[in-house]
């Protein structure tokens, strides 16, 4: 009998970039992580490329090639529009020591040729596990698989472990999560030290809350920066719909006012420069915002989430660590409005926070401790997803440039 591991390495490693009659055929995995999807690419795939990824990128996902183009439906590629399905991981051997894998995320987004190298994506990250067992990159452990993932665009090493009984390469499809329809293979993730992921501090302003536009807000960076405003701060209850949120366009006017100066009061950064007025305005990955209010269906705390440009389906990861974490820093909002949390004390000690969203009820693991009055550290936040395999094959690039073609052929 053929075995899994036989199976499933017999094109994919084996496989390599190649152009055939002008069409550059490159090795792609299709996958959902969580409730993102989006391509995962092998990091050796693409290193002989160099700056030329980007174009590979935007092929494969069906983004504009330069500029920009509004109402761009993304039929030729991979991408579905929002910026949850528009999620590109780049995946490669890691030091050994720090991790065993590193990680990089190109955000795109549909109508603009511009990608994101800036931030991490929790869900989408749910789908490393699985590509790298598929493939056979990774080892199965018995009962349990773990692998150290480093995210190159956060400097956060994430530790993930999923059950491979046997010690075959084969997640069981147990895990039900908020958002998506049935059991998949589960997957455990822990941000290992998620504080100040793109600012260094917990607090990037100096402060529990700052106030723009006559908002109290908390500016908060553990895996992800965040701005968190009470829902009735803007006359909204907290449990509108996402497509109501969506389309207030006054709503997102004053949001946007609102994160550009929590951006800047944050000094956020895009490649070591600080992101100017414009650029923070037009950002489709940071900061993140979040609208609070208090639990109608047995969790912690209620959030609508944007991201920012347009509201969440249900809740990020990396953002639900962040908020899950302020809930429990006496004096930001989100631990104002949350319920029914114990505080943290000088020891080490785990709190579990449930948070409503639109999708239902996203659980994190926040391990802290008290250090000094206000003075905190969070080791660790854990979450649980699951992921899934569309497929796996070599997508076809049509109309690569000159300068593609050209290193294509000298691959060759």
């Amino acid at each position: 009998m053929t075995n899994h591991t036989d199976t499933v390495t017999s094109d994919w490693l084996t496989s390599r970039p190649r152009l055939v009659d002008g069409v550059l055929y490159f090795p792609v995995s299709y996958m959902r992580g969580g409730t993102s999807t989006g391509v995962v690419l092998w990091g050796s795939h693409l290193a002989p490329f160099g700056e030329l990824r980007e174009e590979i990128i935007r092929k494969i996902m069906g983004v504009p090639d330069s500029g920009e183009r509004k109402g761009n439906k993304q039929i030729t590629g991979l991408g579905r529009g929002p910026a949850t399905s528009n999620k590109v991981f780049i995946v490669e051997p890691g030091d050994g020591v720090q991790a065993d894998f590193n990680s990089t995320l190109a955000q795109l987004a549909a109508e603009k040729s511009a990608i994101d190298w800036g931030v991490n994506c929790g869900n989408m990250s749910a789908a490393i596990p699985m590509f790298l067992l598929n493939n056979c990159l990774l080892p199965a452990g018995d009962p349990v698989t773990e692998v150290r993932v480093f995210n190159t665009n956060t400097s956060v090493v994430t530790d993930c472990r999923v059950r491979t009984p046997g010690g075959r390469p084969v997640i069981p499809a147990d895990t039900e999560i908020p958002g998506v329809f049935g059991a998949f293979p589960g997957v455990e993730l822990s941000l290992r030290n998620p504080v100040g992921a793109k600012t260094g501090r917990l607090l990037p302003t100096g402060r529990l809350r700052d106030v723009f536009d006559g908002v109290a807000v908390s500016c908060v960076d553990v895996a992800v920066p965040m701005v968190i405003l009470r829902a009735d701060a803007l006359g909204l209850r907290g449990d509108e719909s996402v497509a109501s949120l969506n389309a207030d366009e006054a709503l997102k006017a004053r949001l946007r006012s609102i994160w550009v100066q929590a951006g800047l009061a944050m000094r956020l950064q895009r490649k070591g420069v600080p992101m100017t007025a414009d650029e923070l305005a037009a950002s489709e990955t940071v900061p993140k915002v979040c609208l609070v209010s208090p639990p109608t269906q047995g969790g912690h705390i209620s959030a609508r989430y944007f991201t920012p440009q347009e509201s969440h389906a249900s809740l990020a990861v990396t953002g639900g660590c962040c908020l899950a974490t302020a809930c429990l820093v006496p004096g930001t909002t989100a631990h104002e409005v949350a319920q029914g949390l114990a505080s943290l004390v000088i020891q080490d000690s785990e709190r579990a926070v449930a948070m409503e969203n639109p999708a239902g009820i996203l659980r994190a693991r926040v391990y802290g401790r008290l250090q000094g009055e206000s003075d905190f550290a969070f080791p660790w936040v854990a979450y649980e997803r699951n992921a899934q395999l569309f497929m796996d094959g070599m997508f076809p690039i049509h109309r690569p440039s000159e300068a593609l073609q050209e290193k294509a052929r000298a691959l060759a």
